[in-house]
């Protein structure tokens, strides 16, 4: 049986909107507003979010598995439906984040598709 890939692309807005509510069920009060630097690091994938507030600026920081997380999350959410067993990761597709969901075959586990996943991280 051959592995399928998934890979859905997400706009930024929907990125942000994944992390600020995924903090906020962690219990961690982030802005709502648009914030004043979105910055991503294309090398580990993480991503740094900036408000400048007074008197000091407040800076939120999501590493790799953390942005997966609230992705997932804000598909179930959304009703996409994800399999269970399946591995996801987030990578950077061009310019674009994308979550990839691997669901394997019995006989290539660790099968991946380079042409689809040229600029990954």
């Amino acid at each position: 049986m051959a592995s399928e890939y998934r890979c859905i692309l997400f706009p930024w807005r929907d990125i942000r909107e994944a992390l600020v509510s995924f903090q906020r069920r962690r219990g961690v009060a982030v802005p709502v507003r648009d914030p004043d630097a979105f910055v991503v690091d294309p090398k580990k994938l993480d991503i740094e979010l900036t408000y400048e507030d007074k008197p000091r600026p407040q800076i939120f920081r999501f590493d790799r598995e953390t942005i997966a997380a609230a992705l997932i999350l804000q598909c179930k959410d959304r009703s996409v439906r994800l399999p269970l067993k399946s591995k996801k990761q987030v990578y950077l597709i061009d310019t674009r984040l994308a979550l990839m969901v691997h669901i394997a075959g019995p006989e290539t586990e660790e099968f991946l598709a380079f042409e689809l996943v040229k600029h990954v991280a």
